[in-house]
């Protein structure tokens, strides 16, 4: 058995989101539907079930109380991920557990995906960078200071994981945990990663904590396989935001109305039309950061990029010229002040 792992709770739009993402998978799924099951770790599982009946889903009830010791010792609230996670591993030691984060969505057949997985393959979305390149990936936001945080961690001691002393240290990489495939075999890893995930999050204080600690750990026991050709993952708040308006007019009463075959059809046609508008809007934020950021050739590749899948964008043309005038203006003013001196 494979179990689908969904982690929602708080508010609609991120209920939506979840509820998309899981009708995103049973829409492309073509295997065996017995096989694979839904567990939905919530706190109001009774707005999910109008858009996902039909489907074999669980519930899984999460209380304000619950969630708070989730979150213990340092009220870190991704933690949560891991300790349900190792939840259902203790409870189902031989089901293998494929979880994806609520703001993701199946753009492509999962079949392949769930078949590796179930003969012993370990996922997770996609590698980013080492722990060295994380520093300046962060500099970039002036949150340096927690890349190097762990680097000095990490250099200190070690960590006891997958029943041996560990060493890691910059060349390591961080992967996206947006998506974890975990096989059976990997589930006595979970109480040493959720180990890792408090000593991480504790010393620094970064909120990728938890992600690092699966990227340290996992590769202890297992090749690590990207899972980004299956599943787009809008982490980006911009993305998230235009998300939220296109499932908030999808998800809706007329939609619980349909019955699932109309429900899943509807959502595969949405996922590559949202798929290409997330993108495009990603280029667009990119070339802006960028012209903003005074890193002129990386903004004219984002712009190049975004003009030709969508040009003749009167509205990305006027943002583009608003930043660069307003670069030319404070350039000219610097050059103004130094001449007065």
């Amino acid at each position: 058995m494979t179990q689908l792992v969904v982690l929602s709770y708080g508010r609609e739009s991120e209920y939506r989101r979840a509820i998309f993402a899981v009708l995103s998978f049973w829409a492309r799924y073509k295997g065996p539907t017995a096989e694979v099951q839904t567990v939905i770790f919530t706190d109001q599982p009774a707005f999910f079930e109008p858009y996902l009946a039909g489907l074999p889903v669980r519930y899984e009830l999460l209380t304000k109380a619950g969630l708070a010791a989730m979150q213990q010792p340092n009220q870190y609230v991704h933690r949560v991920k891991a300790v349900i996670l190792g939840q259902l591993f203790e409870a189902s030691p031989t089901d293998a557990l494929l979880f994806f984060d609520s703001d993701t969505f199946f753009m492509a057949s999962p079949d392949a995906l769930v078949q590796q997985l179930a003969a012993g393959t370990t996922f997770m979305h996609k590698r980013e960078y080492t722990l060295a390149e994380a520093v300046s990936v962060y500099a970039a936001f002036n949150q340096a200071k927690f890349p190097k945080k762990l680097l000095e961690l990490l250099a200190s001691r070690t960590f006891w994981v997958g029943g041996a002393e560990q060493q890691y240290g910059p060349d390591n990489y961080s992967w996206n945990s947006g998506v974890l495939g975990l096989p059976p075999h990997i589930g006595s890893l979970l109480p040493d990663t959720l180990q890792l995930l408090d000593d991480l999050y504790a010393n620094t204080s970064w909120f990728t904590s938890e992600q690092i600690a699966f990227s340290l750990a996992l590769p202890t026991r297992a090749q690590v396989l990207p899972s980004d050709q299956y599943v787009f993952h809008y982490w980006g708040q911009r993305q998230k935001v235009l998300m939220d308006e296109l499932l908030q007019a999808l998800i809706n009463e007329a939609f619980s109305n349909m019955n699932l075959g109309q429900r899943l059809e509807r959502t595969r046609q949405q996922v590559p039309r949202w798929q290409r508008y997330i993108e495009l809007d990603r280029l667009r934020e990119g070339a802006l950061y960028a012209f903003n950021q005074g890193q002129t050739a990386a903004g004219l590749k984002y712009a190049l990029k975004a003009w030709v899948a969508a040009p003749l964008n009167g509205a990305f043309a006027k943002d583009v010229w608003q930043v660069l005038r307003r670069k030319a203006r404070l350039r000219n003013a610097r050059q103004w002040a130094r001449q007065r001196q």
